[in-house]
């Protein structure tokens, strides 16, 4: 489930991969050529891209750059998001690797990664508010977000029920308040 080999992909698909032994997913749009479009973090300028496919010269926090797809993956297995599922396969699949939402056609999917990289306007990025999986998802469906991250609050509450709950509580709502100011900024609801 969700999973494609390299030639089964199209431009427009989103695609992920594990980073951090699963700790997290890293998320990006395919863009066709062996090429993917993706926002990078802070963590990404300590790991420069020596493929000569890519030319990457370095990133700057929170660049939104254009690698190809074997630098995107790192060696890991490559994983497509879905679109359009049903309320029930969202809740019982991980979160970060489906939405709701309807996706948008192909084309539009990489006209709007490809206009974001040329001309920016998605903001820096943000763990919370600003992420790889926020920017996939924009360029899909026209809103912004990050499934996984909700997913290791409720984690963290799940494990530590007391502790856990009182101790997310704050992390939730920094969440919210910086998903709701990055919408703002970037002129969109925040649904």
């Amino acid at each position: 489930m969700g999973k494609k080999s390299v030639c089964e992909i199209e431009a427009g698909d989103h695609i992920f991969c594990k980073r951090r032994g699963g700790l997290y997913d890293h998320h990006g749009i395919y863009v066709g050529e062996n090429m993917v479009i993706h926002l990078a973090g802070k963590a990404k300028k300590l790991q420069p891209y020596s493929c000569q496919e890519c030319r990457n010269k370095g990133i700057i926090n929170g660049e939104i750059a254009k690698i190809c797809l074997d630098c995107f993956l790192g060696g890991k297995e490559l994983r497509v998001y879905a679109y359009g599922v049903s309320y029930f396969e969202h809740k019982t699949r991980k979160n970060g690797t489906c939405c709701i939402r309807a996706a948008r056609p192909c084309h539009e999917v990489v006209a709007a990664a490809v206009h974001l990289l040329e001309h920016g306007g998605f903001g820096n990025y943000n763990l919370l508010a600003n992420n790889c999986e926020d920017f996939a998802v924009y360029c899909k469906t026209g809103f912004a977000e990050s499934k996984q991250i909700i997913g290791h609050i409720k984690r963290l509450t799940f494990v530590f029920p007391v502790v856990g709950a009182v101790a997310t509580l704050p992390l939730a709502a920094a969440y919210t308040v910086a998903k709701g100011i990055t919408a703002y900024r970037r002129g969109h609801s925040l649904t």
